[in-house]
């Protein structure tokens, strides 16, 4: 049967590129909520930060990502921890807009 449980999936958004396909489509029905972790405003903070093992195609494979699931998923949110200094925070949110995406800032614990 069907739960009321909701069901939220936090990522890195890198599915695509670990498993060879895509796989937004997986989530159809399955999933409330896709939160992915953004980590910087811009490809090349992006791969300072995270040093993704997949290089320089990551960021804009997890901004694909993300729009692809808006498409299977009923919400759709980016993060960014408030570590991050204002300006790349308001970076974030233009972008996030931008793909009609919810950025939600995250307190670092």
């Amino acid at each position: 049967g069907t739960s009321n449980i909701p069901i939220r999936i936090n990522t890195n958004g890198l599915s695509d590129l670990i498993n060879g396909h895509p796989t937004a489509p997986m989530l159809d029905g399955l999933v409330d909520t896709v939160s992915i972790s953004l980590n910087a405003p811009t490809a090349e903070e992006y791969l300072e930060v995270t040093r993704p093992c997949f290089g320089a195609p990551a960021f804009d494979a997890m901004l694909k990502f993300a729009t692809e699931c808006k498409k299977y998923v009923p919400e759709v949110l980016f993060t960014v921890v408030d570590v991050l200094a204002p300006a790349d925070i308001e970076a974030a949110q233009r972008l996030a807009d931008s793909l009609g995406i919810t950025l939600r800032v995250r307190h670092k614990i």
